[in-house]
Protein backbone atom coordinates (compact mmCIF):
# COMPACT_ATOMS: atom_id res chain seq x y z
CA UNK A 1 0.00 0.00 0.00
CA UNK A 2 1.55 3.36 -1.08
CA UNK A 3 1.39 5.59 2.31
CA UNK A 4 -0.73 8.82 1.54
CA UNK A 5 -0.55 12.72 2.82
CA UNK A 6 -3.90 14.94 3.06
CA UNK A 7 -3.43 17.96 3.45
CA UNK A 8 -6.45 19.99 5.50
CA UNK A 9 -6.10 23.41 4.90
CA UNK A 10 -9.14 25.45 6.48
CA UNK A 11 -9.70 28.67 4.39
CA UNK A 12 -11.95 31.38 5.03
CA UNK A 13 -11.62 35.05 3.27
CA UNK A 14 -14.19 36.54 6.77
CA UNK A 15 -12.79 36.82 10.30
CA UNK A 16 -14.62 35.42 13.26
CA UNK A 17 -16.95 32.44 11.34
CA UNK A 18 -15.65 29.60 13.13
CA UNK A 19 -12.60 28.98 11.46
CA UNK A 20 -9.85 28.40 13.94
CA UNK A 21 -12.89 26.12 15.58
CA UNK A 22 -13.10 23.78 12.69
CA UNK A 23 -9.16 23.36 12.42
CA UNK A 24 -9.39 22.53 16.47
CA UNK A 25 -12.31 19.93 15.98
CA UNK A 26 -10.74 18.34 12.72
CA UNK A 27 -7.19 18.10 15.05
CA UNK A 28 -9.59 16.83 18.06
CA UNK A 29 -10.99 13.77 15.44
CA UNK A 30 -7.71 13.12 14.16
CA UNK A 31 -5.78 13.01 17.87
CA UNK A 32 -8.10 11.46 19.94
CA UNK A 33 -10.85 9.37 18.03
CA UNK A 34 -8.56 8.10 14.99
CA UNK A 35 -5.71 8.24 17.40
CA UNK A 36 -3.36 9.08 14.12
CA UNK A 37 -0.37 11.16 14.47
CA UNK A 38 -0.60 14.33 12.54
CA UNK A 39 0.73 18.05 11.33
CA UNK A 40 -1.20 20.88 13.00
CA UNK A 41 -0.05 24.64 11.73
CA UNK A 42 -0.82 27.91 12.42
CA UNK A 43 -0.13 30.87 9.90
CA UNK A 44 -2.36 33.21 11.54
CA UNK A 45 0.02 35.96 12.39
CA UNK A 46 -2.51 38.37 13.53
CA UNK A 47 -4.12 36.21 16.64
CA UNK A 48 -2.47 32.65 16.56
CA UNK A 49 -5.67 31.34 18.23
CA UNK A 50 -4.87 27.61 16.93
CA UNK A 51 -1.64 27.37 18.61
CA UNK A 52 -3.29 28.71 21.83
CA UNK A 53 -4.90 25.36 21.90
CA UNK A 54 -1.88 23.93 23.71
CA UNK A 55 -3.64 20.44 24.11
CA UNK A 56 -3.26 19.84 20.23
CA UNK A 57 0.83 20.75 20.04
CA UNK A 58 -0.03 23.24 16.88
CA UNK A 59 3.51 24.88 14.94
CA UNK A 60 3.57 28.27 14.26
CA UNK A 61 5.29 29.76 10.68
CA UNK A 62 5.88 33.27 10.59
CA UNK A 63 4.58 34.69 7.20
CA UNK A 64 5.66 37.94 7.91
CA UNK A 65 8.44 40.23 7.95
CA UNK A 66 7.87 44.07 8.92
CA UNK A 67 4.00 43.68 9.83
CA UNK A 68 3.63 42.61 5.84
CA UNK A 69 3.30 38.60 4.45
CA UNK A 70 6.58 38.05 2.26
CA UNK A 71 7.08 35.12 -0.05
CA UNK A 72 10.15 33.98 1.86
CA UNK A 73 7.00 32.82 4.80
CA UNK A 74 5.25 30.99 2.01
CA UNK A 75 8.19 29.32 0.78
CA UNK A 76 8.60 28.41 4.44
CA UNK A 77 5.26 26.89 4.55
CA UNK A 78 5.36 24.79 1.51
CA UNK A 79 8.68 23.58 2.43
CA UNK A 80 7.59 22.23 6.18
CA UNK A 81 4.41 20.62 3.95
CA UNK A 82 6.28 19.23 1.34
CA UNK A 83 9.16 17.57 4.02
CA UNK A 84 6.77 16.40 6.76
CA UNK A 85 6.23 12.47 7.36
CA UNK A 86 2.83 13.00 8.54
CA UNK A 87 -0.22 11.63 6.74
CA UNK A 88 -2.49 14.46 8.26
CA UNK A 89 -1.94 18.14 7.88
CA UNK A 90 -4.08 21.00 9.58
CA UNK A 91 -3.38 24.31 8.39
CA UNK A 92 -5.58 27.11 9.79
CA UNK A 93 -4.33 29.74 7.80
CA UNK A 94 -5.57 33.67 9.20
CA UNK A 95 -8.45 35.87 7.40
CA UNK A 96 -5.50 38.57 6.65
CA UNK A 97 -3.68 35.99 4.56
CA UNK A 98 -6.66 34.46 2.51
CA UNK A 99 -5.77 36.11 -0.51
CA UNK A 100 -1.98 36.18 -0.30
CA UNK A 101 -2.15 32.27 0.39
CA UNK A 102 -4.77 32.44 -2.61
CA UNK A 103 -2.36 34.39 -4.96
CA UNK A 104 0.59 32.22 -3.98
CA UNK A 105 -0.73 28.91 -4.29
CA UNK A 106 -2.16 29.67 -7.59
CA UNK A 107 1.22 31.74 -8.78
CA UNK A 108 3.11 28.74 -7.98
CA UNK A 109 1.13 25.55 -8.10
CA UNK A 110 1.04 24.99 -4.50
CA UNK A 111 -1.63 22.57 -4.50
CA UNK A 112 -0.99 20.22 -7.26
CA UNK A 113 3.19 20.33 -6.71
CA UNK A 114 1.97 19.29 -2.87
CA UNK A 115 0.40 15.72 -4.31
CA UNK A 116 2.64 14.92 -7.10
CA UNK A 117 3.90 11.76 -7.47
CA UNK A 118 7.65 13.53 -7.86
CA UNK A 119 7.14 13.67 -4.17
CA UNK A 120 8.02 11.50 -1.24
CA UNK A 121 4.58 9.89 -1.26
CA UNK A 122 1.18 10.96 -3.08
CA UNK A 123 -1.81 12.27 -1.34
CA UNK A 124 -5.01 14.64 -1.30
CA UNK A 125 -5.72 18.16 -0.57
CA UNK A 126 -8.94 19.40 1.18
CA UNK A 127 -9.95 22.96 1.91
CA UNK A 128 -12.18 22.89 4.31
CA UNK A 129 -14.09 26.21 4.10
CA UNK A 130 -16.74 27.78 6.28
CA UNK A 131 -20.54 29.07 5.92
CA UNK A 132 -21.53 30.53 8.63
CA UNK A 133 -24.94 32.19 9.11
CA UNK A 134 -25.80 35.93 10.32
CA UNK A 135 -23.92 38.70 8.71
CA UNK A 136 -21.65 36.54 7.65
CA UNK A 137 -23.74 34.47 5.69
CA UNK A 138 -23.11 36.36 2.18
CA UNK A 139 -19.23 36.49 2.51
CA UNK A 140 -18.70 33.35 3.65
CA UNK A 141 -20.46 32.11 0.40
CA UNK A 142 -18.55 34.16 -1.48
CA UNK A 143 -15.49 33.09 -0.02
CA UNK A 144 -16.52 29.59 -0.78
CA UNK A 145 -16.70 30.91 -4.50
CA UNK A 146 -13.65 32.37 -4.09
CA UNK A 147 -12.18 29.19 -3.68
CA UNK A 148 -13.56 27.50 -6.01
CA UNK A 149 -13.12 29.84 -9.16
CA UNK A 150 -9.11 30.42 -8.43
CA UNK A 151 -8.31 26.46 -8.04
CA UNK A 152 -11.17 25.26 -10.57
CA UNK A 153 -8.49 23.32 -12.43
CA UNK A 154 -6.49 21.51 -9.34
CA UNK A 155 -6.37 18.47 -7.55
CA UNK A 156 -8.67 19.60 -4.96
CA UNK A 157 -11.87 18.75 -2.92
CA UNK A 158 -13.74 21.38 -0.83
CA UNK A 159 -15.41 20.61 2.52
CA UNK A 160 -17.69 22.92 3.35
CA UNK A 161 -18.88 23.14 7.22
CA UNK A 162 -21.81 24.90 8.15
CA UNK A 163 -22.05 26.95 10.80
CA UNK A 164 -25.19 28.35 12.38
CA UNK A 165 -24.30 29.55 16.14
CA UNK A 166 -24.57 33.02 14.37
CA UNK A 167 -27.59 32.70 12.45
CA UNK A 168 -29.30 29.95 10.36
CA UNK A 169 -27.71 29.08 6.85
CA UNK A 170 -30.61 26.31 6.55
CA UNK A 171 -33.91 26.46 6.54
CA UNK A 172 -36.93 23.95 6.03
CA UNK A 173 -37.40 26.00 2.71
CA UNK A 174 -33.56 26.20 1.74
CA UNK A 175 -30.52 23.96 2.20
CA UNK A 176 -27.06 24.13 1.73
CA UNK A 177 -27.19 23.05 -1.87
CA UNK A 178 -29.38 25.18 -2.74
CA UNK A 179 -27.66 28.22 -2.44
CA UNK A 180 -25.99 29.03 -6.31
CA UNK A 181 -22.32 29.50 -4.75
CA UNK A 182 -22.56 25.95 -3.85
CA UNK A 183 -24.69 25.05 -6.86
CA UNK A 184 -22.45 26.46 -9.29
CA UNK A 185 -19.19 24.36 -7.49
CA UNK A 186 -20.66 21.32 -6.98
CA UNK A 187 -18.44 19.27 -8.52
CA UNK A 188 -15.57 20.37 -6.20
CA UNK A 189 -17.34 19.92 -2.96
CA UNK A 190 -16.88 16.91 -1.67
CA UNK A 191 -18.93 17.10 1.55
CA UNK A 192 -20.49 18.65 4.44
CA UNK A 193 -20.16 18.67 7.61
CA UNK A 194 -22.51 20.68 10.10
CA UNK A 195 -21.45 21.74 13.42
CA UNK A 196 -24.16 20.75 16.03
CA UNK A 197 -26.23 23.17 17.44
CA UNK A 198 -27.76 23.01 20.76
CA UNK A 199 -31.33 25.12 22.18
CA UNK A 200 -29.99 25.47 25.90
CA UNK A 201 -27.92 28.13 26.49
CA UNK A 202 -26.34 25.90 28.80
CA UNK A 203 -24.36 24.59 25.94
CA UNK A 204 -23.37 27.33 24.15
CA UNK A 205 -22.10 28.76 27.49
CA UNK A 206 -20.15 25.61 27.80
CA UNK A 207 -18.89 25.58 24.35
CA UNK A 208 -18.09 29.18 24.58
CA UNK A 209 -15.55 28.65 27.67
CA UNK A 210 -13.85 25.70 26.03
CA UNK A 211 -12.86 28.04 23.13
CA UNK A 212 -11.95 30.84 24.99
CA UNK A 213 -10.14 28.62 27.47
CA UNK A 214 -8.31 27.12 24.39
CA UNK A 215 -9.38 23.69 25.76
CA UNK A 216 -10.40 20.62 24.10
CA UNK A 217 -12.77 18.49 24.36
CA UNK A 218 -10.94 15.91 26.55
CA UNK A 219 -9.55 18.27 28.49
CA UNK A 220 -12.81 19.48 29.69
CA UNK A 221 -13.83 16.04 30.04
CA UNK A 222 -11.18 14.88 32.55
CA UNK A 223 -10.84 18.39 34.35
CA UNK A 224 -12.66 17.29 37.68
CA UNK A 225 -12.64 21.15 38.46
CA UNK A 226 -15.69 21.19 35.66
CA UNK A 227 -19.06 20.77 36.94
CA UNK A 228 -20.35 17.42 36.58
CA UNK A 229 -23.43 17.99 34.53
CA UNK A 230 -20.94 20.25 32.03
CA UNK A 231 -18.76 17.36 31.49
CA UNK A 232 -21.62 15.27 30.69
CA UNK A 233 -22.67 18.48 28.17
CA UNK A 234 -18.73 18.01 26.69
CA UNK A 235 -19.26 14.22 26.30
CA UNK A 236 -22.23 14.44 24.07
CA UNK A 237 -21.14 17.67 22.18
CA UNK A 238 -17.35 15.80 21.46
CA UNK A 239 -19.84 12.53 20.40
CA UNK A 240 -21.91 14.62 18.10
CA UNK A 241 -18.92 16.43 16.09
CA UNK A 242 -17.17 13.45 15.77
CA UNK A 243 -20.17 11.56 14.50
CA UNK A 244 -20.02 14.37 11.43
CA UNK A 245 -16.62 13.69 10.75
CA UNK A 246 -17.34 10.00 10.84
CA UNK A 247 -19.51 10.38 7.46
CA UNK A 248 -15.82 11.69 5.72
CA UNK A 249 -13.60 9.80 7.42
CA UNK A 250 -12.30 8.63 4.35
CA UNK A 251 -10.34 11.75 4.06
CA UNK A 252 -8.07 11.09 6.70
CA UNK A 253 -7.27 7.82 5.18
CA UNK A 254 -3.22 7.05 5.90
CA UNK A 255 -2.86 4.35 3.34
CA UNK A 256 -4.35 3.89 -0.45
Amino acid sequence: MNKLKNFHFVLQGKGGVGKTTVATFITQYVKDYLKQDYLAIDTDQVNASFASFKGLNVETINLMEENRITDTGWEMLANRLLNTDKSNIIIDNGASSFVPLMNYAYDNDLFNTLISEENNYTGNVFIHTVIAGGEGLSHTLAGLNTICNNFENSNIRIIVWINEFLGKVETLDKKITDYPEYKNNESKILGVVRIPTYKGDLFKKDLSDMLTNHKTFEEMKNDTSVFIMSRSRFTRMQKEMFAELNKIDFIFDEEE
